[in-house]
């Protein structure tokens, strides 16, 4: 058994494949999806998507917010943007990282307004999510 898995942004349909597991980062933690799933509607966050197709093959994305919805036995998650794991240059993710920290750790002549922390922030998660997906489209 399984359930289609779609990813959507609004330029491009990124994924519409059979599935039978599918895990995100959803607003407030780690999702899992399986066939035969409940109904829901819950806000992204930013992290790193895994989809098991139904022949084992296993896709990583990362998704940079949005929404998931799982109605019937279809699961969509509609985002701004979506990277697939393949595409990532580990080292250039890598830099993304360190440049983000720093950003977060240094001590500028004035506090970040929050506004500034929460986009400093963000990039950190995103910077994490693109390591943590080429890692795992390395194996």
């Amino acid at each position: 058994m399984s359930f289609t898995c779609a990813i959507v942004t609004p330029s491009d349909a990124v994924l519409d494949t059979s599935a039978t597991y599918a895990s995100f980062e959803a607003w407030d933690g780690q999702q899992g999806v399986a066939t035969g799933a409940s109904a829901f509607l819950t806000k992204l966050g930013t992290g790193v998507v895994t989809v098991q197709a139904e022949g084992g093959a296993q896709r990583v994305f990362v998704l940079d917010g949005g929404f998931a919805q799982m109605d019937g036995s279809r699961l969509t998650l509609l985002t701004e943007r979506a990277m697939e794991a393949s595409g990532i240059d580990a080292a250039a993710a890598e830099r993304e990282l360190s440049e983000a920290n720093a950003k977060a750790l240094s001590g500028g002549e004035r506090p970040m307004t929050l506004d500034e922390r929460a986009s400093v922030e963000r990039a950190q998660r995103l910077a994490r999510a693109k390591v943590a997906a080429a890692q795992l489209a390395r194996r």
